[in-house]
């Protein structure tokens, strides 16, 4: 930090003062809230006025995510602790589609897929498949579809950020400011428009209602920086007629809105924006496409900095999780700072903690601030790596 730099890693937690919905939220959205689909292959919410029950495939689709709940509850009960959530159903549902297809087969679930495509027949049996000929496959992923629709729109239209002021002051303090995100909403983006602070998130390029991925981070005057590392709801991947290749890009508005004057660019190759989820199928993005670009600069950016501010973050991606961990034992001066105020779940029985927590305490490596992101300020900051 001799450079006058700092650099954060946030989750879903400092999203919470702004009424963002929690991981049980949206898990009782995706098992009990009326949904529909649509012929544009995405889903909506049913209004209140219309009924209460979900309608055609996506109540077929929330009752295979049922089966799927009481299939995996039992098993995560006795090893976590916990009930599935709207990730693990996400994942379950990515792996039964991928051994489906033969795009990554896995020996191990035979026996589960098999007891989830008989429990599910009455589900599929009279559906149009669009996965070959495969109809447990294609509700299985048009499943995992409604769950990604139902996270968009849980967070699509939060604001205005609450408690977030941090990020502003850090970036008028601050000559270099890198943030890594593992939210999809959108409220940091919109705390650094309201206070009229550029930005630069790797999206550059104008184009119509787009703007589209140029590895904006990497201009001159990109002073901060914003990595979203699970993506985005208002990221989609477009093909482009005239360039002749795929690109991604970052709408301004409604996806309904989205073709250019000039008709250049298509519809959205993949129907749901894109961002990850899923206990462990979402670290299988890691290292390609867009998200490869994303790690690049997560393992490139650390490796200019001595200290990561962490706040909001459960400490449960494994694929971050070793990623810090190495970055910590790169160099003896790299730790983490953590932003956590009382109150809150014990840092030192969490899974990726729970062998470490003492011997990187004793070492300099982890630092605990017992301040919520809310409460901090830069001064906090700078005390805390001056010490």
């Amino acid at each position: 930090m001799a450079r006058n730099q700092i650099a954060f890693l946030v989750g879903s937690g400092i999203s919470r003062d702004s009424n963002a919905p929690t991981v049980d939220d949206l898990t009782k959205q995706v098992l009990e809230s009326p949904w529909r689909s649509h012929t544009d292959w995405r889903f909506y919410p049913v209004p209140p006025n219309e009924g209460l029950a979900s309608e055609g495939l996506a109540a077929r689709a929330q009752h295979l995510l049922e089966l799927v709940h009481d299939h995996i509850a039992g098993h995560l009960w006795i090893r976590d602790g916990r009930l599935p959530n709207y990730e693990d159903y996400f994942s379950c549902l990515k792996q039964l589609v991928q051994d489906e297809t033969g795009e990554i087969v896995n020996p191990l679930i035979a026996k589960n897929a098999e007891a989830l495509r008989s429990a599910a027949a009455w589900l599929y049996s009279e559906i149009s498949p669009h996965i070959d000929d495969n109809k447990f496959a294609s509700l299985a992923e048009r499943a995992s579809d409604l769950i990604q629709w139902i996270v968009f729109h849980g967070l699509r239209g939060l604001g205005p950020p609450v408690a977030m002021d941090l990020f502003t002051s850090a970036a008028r303090d601050f000559d270099t400011v890198d943030i890594f995100s593992l939210n999809h909403d959108l409220l940091i983006e919109k705390q650094f428009e309201s206070k009229g602070i550029s930005y630069a998130d790797g999206f550059g390029e104008a184009d119509g209602d787009a703007t589209l991925f140029n590895w904006s981070w990497n201009s001159e005057d990109s002073g901060t920086r914003l990595f979203k590392l699970h993506g985005s709801v208002d990221w989609f991947l477009f093909r482009f007629k005239k360039r002749g290749f795929d690109q991604y890009a970052k709408l301004r508005k409604d996806l309904d809105h989205s073709r250019d004057a000039s008709g250049d660019r298509l519809n959205p190759l993949e129907v749901v924006p894109s961002f990850l989820t899923g206990t462990t199928v979402k670290e299988q993005a890691y290292g390609y496409s867009l998200y490869g670009e994303l790690f690049e600069q997560f393992r490139h950016r650390l490796r200019d900095c001595d200290t990561l501010f962490c706040s909001g973050y459960g400490w449960s991606d494994k694929g971050i999780n070793i990623r810090i961990n190495q970055w910590l034992r790169d160099r003896a001066e790299n730790k983490v700072v953590i932003l956590h105020g009382s109150g809150g779940e014990s840092l030192p029985e969490k899974r990726f903690w729970y062998f470490k927590w003492d011997n990187y305490v004793k070492a300099g490596k982890v630092i605990h601030l017992p301040k919520w992101f809310s409460q901090c300020t830069v001064d906090d900051l700078r005390k805390t790596v001056s010490n």
